[in-house]
C-alpha cells in the first residue's frame, strides 16, 4: 500500500507545508485521508484521473482537515468526473459538508457524479472495496465542546480515526489526539504495519511511550509544528529511549511511501 503525504503541517500556516491530507493507494482503489491539503492541485498536477479518490475520510470539523473539501469537488465536476465518491465520517460530519457543499452551489444535480454519505460509529467496522474501516473516537475537541457546546448545539465535537484493513494488514490514521492512549482501541487489533500519526497535540515521548506497548511496526509522523522540520534523528533517539524499536519516519509535503 502506497501513502502520499499530500500536506503535513498542523493547525498553524506554514510557509513551506500544507494541512492535512493523505492519499492512499492500493492497487486501483485510492482513498484521501481528510482534505486540508490542496489535493485538486495534486491530482491534476500528477495527471490522476477524476474518478480519484474513490473514497475520502474527514476526521473532524477543524478546517485544516476539511477546508478543501468543497475545491476537490468543484475541480473533480469541472474535470467530468462521473465515478461515485464515498465519504466516511462523524454523522453531524457528513451533515455539515453536505450542507456546505449546497451551500457552495455545487449541487447533486449539478456536478454529475453521486457521493455517498457514510456516517460511521466508533467501533463498528464498515467494509468499502478491498478496505475495513473501524473508527475510534479521539478526544481531540473534548475541551473545546466543555466550553462551547451548550452555545453551539448544532456544531459537531466528534473526532474519529480510523483502523484500516487491507490485505490482511493493519494501519492506523490517527487523526487528531488529546492523548495517544486513545489509539489503544486501534493498536489492540494485532498488529499494526503503520501507524500514521500527528504530533502536535502531547509530547513527542508519549507517542513512542504508547506504541512501544503495542506490536507496531512502524510510525509514519505528519500533523507536526514546524519546528520539528529536519529534528528527525532527534524523535528517532526519543524513541529508542522510550523503548520503541520499530521503524520513525518524519514525513514530508508530497512525499510518497510503500507503508
Amino acid at each position: 500500500m502506497r501513502a502520499i503525504f499530500l500536506g503535513t503541517a498542523d493547525g498553524h500556516t506554514s510557509s513551506t507545508r500544507e494541512h492535512s491530507g493523505i492519499l492512499i493507494q492500493a492497487g486501483e482503489s485510492t482513498l484521501l485521508l481528510d482534505c486540508g491539503a490542496a489535493a485538486a492541485r495534486f491530482l491534476l498536477h500528477k495527471k490522476f484521473l477524476p474518478d480519484v479518490p474513490e473514497a475520502l475520510w474527514l476526521s473532524h470539523m477543524h478546517s485544516d482537515h476539511n477546508g478543501q473539501v468543497s475545491s476537490l469537488i468543484q475541480s473533480l465536476w469541472l474535470r467530468a468526473r462521473r465515478a461515485p465518491l464515498h465519504v466516511f465520517g462523524p454523522a453531524e460530519v457528513m451533515r455539515a459538508m453536505k450542507d456546505w457543499l449546497e451551500k457552495c452551489l455545487l449541487f447533486p444535480e449539478l456536478i454529475g457524479f453521486p457521493i455517498h454519505w457514510h456516517e460511521v460509529k466508533p467501533g463498528r467496522a464498515i467494509n468499502h472495496g478491498p478496505f475495513t474501516f473501524t473508527p475510534f473516537a479521539t478526544q481531540h475537541l473534548s475541551s473545546l465542546a466543555s466550553y462551547f457546546k451548550r452555545a453551539y448545539p448544532n456544531t459537531c465535537f466528534d473526532c474519529y480515526g480510523v483502523l484500516l484493513e487491507h490485505e490482511g494488514a493493519r494501519y492506523i490514521y490517527s487523526a487528531d489526539l488529546a492523548h495517544p492512549r486513545e489509539l489503544t482501541p486501534a493498536l489492540e487489533a494485532g498488529k499494526i504495519k503503520a501507524l500514521l500519526c500527528e504530533l502536535t497535540h502531547f509530547p513527542e515521548r508519549e507517542l513512542f511511550r504508547e506504541a512501544a506497548k503495542h506490536n507496531v511496526q512502524s510510525i509514519w509522523i505528519t500533523h507536526y509544528p514546524d519546528h520539528l522540520v529536519r529534528r528527525d534523528a532527534e524523535l528517532k533517539q526519543i524513541a529508542h529511549e522510550e523503548k520503541f524499536r520499530g521503524e520513525v519516519h518524519l514525513m514530508h509535503d508530497k512525499v510518497a511511501q510503500e507503508i
